[in-house]
């Protein structure tokens, strides 16, 4: 029988449709697109699960140690609260990888424009994910594009997302 963390994993790439995703979609996808915890316990969850062997990173992303297509995950599955109560407080911390910018900082940077131009958070939210799925981006690039279609000079952004998204 798998654990909880197994479960939780195979869980989140099912929904996901993929096997390998960044770290900065695994936090932001667990809590705002699946709203299953906050962004600070997704990333303690990916450090355990990560420390648990149930997941590797490698060259910047994540991905499962072995084939999860086997694990039982129950209809309309969300962690359970005593997975969720053991994540919050300090962040374990895995084997050092290399630093990137961190796209929460980003995104948050991009909702402190869009609300200064008179966009509720969760209108900008709601249209981030919406773009990220119609187009298939991430959610930084999906947040650009939503600005520089509301007016914003995103000059000194772009750059930024472009770095980020490559991982350059």
């Amino acid at each position: 029988m798998a654990s909880e963390l197994e479960t939780c994993a195979a869980a989140f790439f099912r929904i996901k449709g993929k096997d390998v995703v960044t770290d900065k979609e695994f936090t932001m996808s667990m809590s705002l697109d699946l709203r299953w915890m906050s962004v600070e316990e997704a990333k303690n969850l990916m450090n355990k699960m990560i420390s648990a062997g149930i997941l590797t990173r490698s060259n910047g992303y994540l991905k499962p140690t072995k084939d999860l297509s086997a694990v039982q995950v129950p209809i309309a599955y969300r962690p359970s609260e005593d997975l969720r109560t053991g994540l919050s407080g300090t962040v374990e911390r895995p084997a050092p990888a290399e630093e990137k910018p961190r796209t929460e900082d980003l995104f948050s940077e991009m909702m402190g424009i869009a609300v200064g131009l008179g966009i509720q958070k969760g209108k900008f939210v709601s249209e981030c994910n919406s773009t990220k799925k119609k187009l298939g981006v991430d959610i930084i690039v999906a947040g650009l594009l939503i600005l520089r279609d509301s007016g914003a000079d995103i000059g000194k952004l772009k750059d930024r997302v472009y770095t980020q998204v490559l991982g350059n």
